[in-house]
């Protein structure tokens, strides 16, 4: 039941990620973040925690971020998290929103104080989700 449990705590940190990117909340991404993060957007750009924090709270406002079904799976202190982003996002001082559907890799740690993000890697979807076998 370990697992599971574990298994439960990264997706609660997950929603946890996504609610606090739309609500640009600073103290909520700082603690979810390990200070080690590689951020690897869809687009390509590498980020790392302090970059990303800017971004995510200066430059880029998420409205919305949802997630398909994801498939955790945790090796003693990591979790491995994939599946589908979906987000719609709006940059400061541009008019137009852009909708982004995409493929994320997220490697988790558990530390002294929980679970943290420590890699994430994003690539556009060009299709449709596998079945789930």
């Amino acid at each position: 039941m370990e697992i599971e449990d574990d298994i439960q705590a990264v997706l609660a940190c997950e929603r946890r990620r996504g609610e606090a990117l739309v609500r640009r909340d600073a103290r909520e991404l700082d603690a979810l973040f390990a200070d080690e993060l590689v951020h690897i957007h869809a687009t390509g750009d590498v980020m790392d925690k302090a970059q990303l924090l800017h971004y995510v709270l200066q430059v880029l406002q998420f409205l919305s971020l949802e997630r398909g079904e994801l498939r955790v799976r945790v090796h003693g202190d990591v979790a491995i998290m994939t599946g589908r982003m979906h987000s719609r996002m709006q940059r400061v001082g541009k008019p137009e929103p852009v909708a982004s559907d995409a493929w994320a890799t997220q490697v988790w740690l558990r530390t002294p104080l929980g679970w943290r993000l420590a890699s994430f890697h994003a690539c556009r979807a060009t299709a449709p989700p596998a079945p789930s076998t």
